[in-house]
């Protein structure tokens, strides 16, 4: 969490101060008056109710549940999302990210893909896999302050007599020179 120190506010403007902190607190004190600091309290309860509680609801939960549903007892299914960011040049033009994702002909894993690629972020890989864990452990969720780099997780879906385990990996994919985001269901 940042102080409340470290904000600069003038007319709209709100950034991050790094230096001279008691030229700001002085200013942020002669702007706060009791009904300045009342409309920015109404202003950002809700925010903060928001942080505090439950995670919002992330319609990659939905998408990611329908490809889940979809996977058979005995049956194992994958997708992969490749993320790439950093300036590349290809032919006359520089290319600053790229993304693509494979579902292995698997039409639910296709629809994941399509949602994915126009829904999820390329240069935070890590974050597409903190939403994924926060669709997997509802209540619970990932804390927010976690940076995923890589790694990999496993977790279940469904109930004790059907569903999946989950298997995330989250790696450094030489080949697409970017980060490998590979989930695999296997049902049961």
């Amino acid at each position: 969490m940042v102080d409340v120190d470290d904000f600069v506010i003038r007319a709209g403007h709100v950034g991050i101060h790094d230096g001279k902190r008691h030229l700001i607190r002085r200013a942020f004190h002669q702007m706060m008056t009791p009904k300045a600091l009342l409309v920015l309290f109404l202003a950002g309860a809700p925010l903060l109710a928001a942080d505090a509680g439950p995670k919002r609801k992330d319609r990659l939960c939905g998408e990611l549940s329908s490809f889940l549903a979809s996977v058979k007892p005995e049956v194992s299914r994958s997708f992969t999302l490749y993320t790439f960011w950093g300036a590349e040049v290809e032919g006359d033009q520089i290319v600053m990210g790229a993304k693509r994702c494979e579902h292995n002909d698997y039409e639910p894993g296709k629809k994941l893909c399509a949602y994915l690629v126009e829904n999820s972020s390329t240069e935070f890989a890590g974050y597409n896999v903190k939403r994924v864990l926060n669709c997997l452990l509802p209540g619970r969720g990932v804390p927010g302050e976690l940076e995923i780099k890589n790694g990999s997780f496993s977790v279940t879906y469904g109930s004790p007599n059907r569903g999946a385990l989950v298997d995330i990996v989250l790696s450094r994919d030489e080949q697409f020179d970017g980060m490998a985001f590979r989930l695999t269901a296997d049902g049961y």
